[in-house]
């Protein structure tokens, strides 16, 4: 299989992870089409010592649930222990690992996929991502949209983010990275009137990622 279809797995892939996402919004049963979710194995931290701490109850804090995806070693906060969705080579053509957390102001995924060096697919990877969001929709009010579409530095890798919007009142934020091995995706969606508490778990899960492949620099 060559590059550039290696790459096409991966949009399908991204495909999923929408699908999974969309299920906590969409009023369908967009989430038939995903793998089960399967146990992994995380380790919990207290958030005392978060930077963000000040934007979250205690009673919230003592919820986020420090994961280490042990394929990369990358490691990253979540609202709680995740449900995870599995990857593999035989089956879907690529390796990777979804994190997906429901909370109750919408969803947060945070994917690893093992694909090196692909910078120059991020703005296919959007993408892919809003299309396989939007394969699920049962109306156009439902269809995500994305704007607000930047290049980053994130960690010293390439990056792309970008703000969803539905007629719906649905929104969240996306970030894609492309790492030296590893090519990450983090996604959060939010009903309407639940933006702003969601954005904020969004940016905390943000500030929260450590990998240990790349030196730690701030976005642009």
């Amino acid at each position: 299989m060559n590059r550039r279809s290696h790459f096409q797995r991966l949009l399908l892939l991204a495909a999923s992870t929408t699908v999974i996402a969309g299920g906590a919004v969409l009023p369908s049963s967009a989430m038939a089409a995903t793998a089960a979710p399967h146990t992994a194995t995380v380790t919990t931290a207290a958030s005392d010592h978060d930077a963000h701490r000040q934007h979250y109850s205690l009673a919230s804090a003592k919820q986020w649930v420090e994961t280490t995806d042990a394929v990369s070693g990358i490691k990253f906060r979540l609202p709680g222990k995740p449900e995870v969705v599995h990857f593999t080579q035989a089956v879907d053509g690529m390796n990777g690992r979804l994190y997906k957390v429901r909370t109750d102001n919408g969803v947060i995924v945070f994917a690893v996929f093992d694909l090196p060096s692909a910078q120059g697919e991020l703005d296919d990877a959007l993408r892919g991502l809003v299309d396989g969001y939007n394969a699920a929709a049962q109306s156009p009010q439902h269809k995500l949209s994305s704007t607000d579409v930047h290049k980053i530095t994130a960690h010293g890798r390439p990056g792309l983010d970008a703000r969803l919007s539905a007629p719906d009142g649905a929104a969240g934020s996306a970030r894609l990275i492309a790492g030296d091995a590893h090519f990450i995706e983090i996604i959060s969606l939010s009903p309407k009137g639940k933006e702003k508490p969601m954005h904020e778990t969004y940016q905390q899960l943000l500030a929260s990622v450590h990998n240990p492949h790349t030196h730690a620099t701030r976005a642009d």
